[in-house]
């Protein structure tokens, strides 16, 4: 099993690169999240890599991040979603923007990858939101304060959020951007201080704003 790959940039297409490693060339498909973030022609590039044998091929794929990685296993739990959508997702979010969109239950930033129609993304949303939270993201600042609940009071919260959340979106703001804006308020806010969608709804509009 080859778990990654160390060598030189030798071409780079819209999904695939060509890394020579002493002097073999190896194809790998990889998402444009990781072509943004490895070098240019000629310079030196570490990709951890997922090997996939079929029966009419043998294909590698290559990710600049372990977390990408392991999302893009995780994606390919559900039934449906084969390497290539999993790529088409991580090709259109980053990793932490498909975890938002998961907690979020946000499926329309799913439908931005290209294949995901409404089915696959209402799919992903619901079969991964239990095992969304066990998920490791390195050098994240996403933090959720009530995952999971654990009271009456955290329960009461969490549905004036869940109000707020769903009024913003509709005035036409991004159901993931308002999810983060929103449980960002959440820790903002003093245990003490009395939790209203009237207190939330200004202060979010303020930062969605920025």
């Amino acid at each position: 099993m080859i778990a990654t790959l160390t060598g030189k940039i030798k071409s780079k297409s819209n999904n695939q690169i060509i890394i020579d490693v002493n002097g073999v060339g190896y194809c790998l498909h990889v998402s444009r999240n990781t072509l943004h973030h490895i070098g240019d022609i000629d310079e030196p590039v570490i990709l951890n890599t997922d090997l996939q044998v079929r029966d009419d091929s043998i294909l590698l794929y290559g990710f600049k991040f372990q977390s990408e990685l392991n999302m893009f296993k995780l994606l390919q739990s559900i039934q449906g979603i084969g390497p290539r959508a999993a790529l088409a997702v991580l090709s259109a979010l980053t990793v932490e923007q498909i975890v938002v969109a998961i907690k979020s239950s946000d499926k329309s930033s799913f439908q931005q990858a290209d294949g995901i129609g409404q089915r696959v993304a209402t799919r992903i949303v619901s079969e991964l939101q239990e095992k969304i939270d066990q998920f490791s993201l390195t050098n994240s600042d996403i933090k959720f304060k009530f995952s999971p609940v654990t009271s009456n009071k955290a329960e009461l919260n969490k549905n004036i959020i869940d109000d707020a959340v769903s009024a913003l979106v509709n005035l036409g703001y991004s159901k993931s951007d308002v999810f983060l804006v929103v449980n960002s308020i959440f820790d903002e806010i003093n245990d003490d201080e009395k939790l209203s969608i009237e207190k939330i709804i200004p202060l979010a509009l303020k930062k969605l704003s920025k």
